[in-house]
């Protein structure tokens, strides 16, 4: 049974950030979800979903 995602960030504004280890094959793979308001995106590290969230995250200064 694969293991359940864990969170690893929130964000003010309500983004999440989730690590999920996926295996292919012989080889496990830690994958990061960067997710904001049902956009998601699947990263290499926790910096790439970091920027991913920040880049689609929408401030209340901006509105």
């Amino acid at each position: 049974m694969a293991a359940l995602p864990q969170l690893v960030k929130s964000t003010p504004h309500g983004g999440t950030i989730h690590k999920y280890l996926l295996t292919g094959g012989k080889t496990s793979f830690m994958r990061y979800l960067g997710c904001y308001l049902g956009t998601c995106k699947f990263c290499n590290d926790i910096e790439e979903a970091s920027e991913f969230v920040s880049s689609i995250e929408i401030s209340p200064k901006s509105l």
